[in-house]
């Protein structure tokens, strides 16, 4: 018919290994050396199993060009397709086939095959994964918040006195957490022992009038 099909992979320097999970782009030439144009329709592809073609084990998608190549025109086609990372690794090896699919003037279809060889798939390695830093440097910042957080709660008193006086002499079971201690305003007691009577005081004037009275009284019958 005329035609010559031919192909290439830009970015794969040996195009007898291909990566798993990522976008392999191939070139396919069409030259048209007839006299008569034909319109390409597709570029097809796959892996098969190399001792029988029949068996195919990974179908890659048709991409639909539709276009026509008039006579002594050569034109060329993308065409990508993604080896599945299930089949890296290892020793295994499959054939690759990509089919060109076009068809003349009146109809009659014809099939080329610019690729038919065997090929591995091998594994990627991705290096540094800059996602992972970022997540442990997120989780790193909110875990140094949270510790000065607390650290500014504890410094600032916010908590109040962890012990007292009688704690610390063992005069308290356990330790007492006061939020906002409030002291009166109105009675300040203090105690006194004096010859074995105990005397309390207060500001309030009334409690003071009393306990003098009483004083008074108690002197007076020392008098007697």
């Amino acid at each position: 018919s005329g035609i010559n099909a031919e192909y290439g992979f830009p970015k794969h320097a040996d195009e007898t290994m291909f990566p798993g999970g990522k976008v392999v782009k191939a070139l396919i030439g069409f030259q048209n050396n007839g006299d008569k144009s034909f319109i390409v329709d597709n570029v097809e592809g796959g892996f098969r199993y190399p001792m029988d073609y029949n068996y195919v084990i990974q179908n890659f998608t048709s991409f639909r060009y539709g276009r026509e190549v008039a006579p002594g025109v050569t034109q060329t086609f993308l065409y990508m397709f993604v080896p599945s990372e299930q089949l890296a690794g290892g020793s295994r090896t499959f054939s690759l086939v990509m089919s060109l699919n076009y068809r003349g003037e009146d109809g009659t279809l014809f099939t080329d095959s610019p690729f038919n060889e065997t090929v591995s798939v091998y594994e990627v390695d991705e290096g540094f994964d800059t996602e992972i830093f970022f997540m442990y440097v997120l989780l790193a910042a909110l875990f140094a918040l949270l510790l000065f957080g607390a650290q500014y709660l504890l410094s600032s008193g916010f908590w109040g006195p962890e012990t007292s006086e009688d704690d610390r002499n063992g005069n308290h079971w356990g330790h007492r957490l006061r939020l906002h201690p409030k002291r009166s305003s109105h009675i300040q007691k203090a105690e006194k022992y004096k010859n074995g009577t105990r005397y309390d005081y207060a500001s309030n004037s009334s409690h003071f009038n009393a306990i003098l009275k009483i004083q008074r009284r108690n002197f007076n019958m020392h008098l007697k």
